[in-house]
């Protein structure tokens, strides 16, 4: 049924040039493609992926409401958060709403070296 089948999840990283912040974008919609509202922190989970498998704590979660077409729609933020070093980090976010209803996703932070503009 509806109520207990998987959410589907979507994820995009980013961070902001000179800004400290770890962002991961996330869009949650049930079965039928319907957004799923009011989620709050308790609801993710986020773990960076790499040479650790870490949870990533002391992160909040805004949710993106009152603009058409984002419903659902949803803001994981760190800060601080510093990548050191160079190369790709990968994250793993889980969205669980309820017993039975729970969607993963997957998303990447790209850093490269100081100074070089893309």
């Amino acid at each position: 049924t509806l109520a207990s089948g998987p959410l589907r999840v979507a994820a995009q990283g980013a961070t902001l040039k000179d800004d400290e912040r770890l962002i991961i974008v996330v869009h949650v919609t049930d079965q039928e493609g319907a957004p799923v509202t009011g989620l709050k922190k308790a609801n993710f989970k986020l773990w960076q992926m790499g040479h650790f498998f870490s949870e990533v704590g002391g992160f909040f979660v805004v949710e993106v409401d009152g603009i058409a077409g984002l419903e659902g729609v949803y803001q994981l933020v760190r800060k601080p958060w510093s990548l050191v070093g160079n190369g790709t980090i990968p994250f793993f976010v889980r969205v669980q709403k309820g017993v039975a209803r729970s969607g993963t996703a997957m998303t990447s932070i790209v850093k490269v070296r100081e100074g070089l503009d893309l």
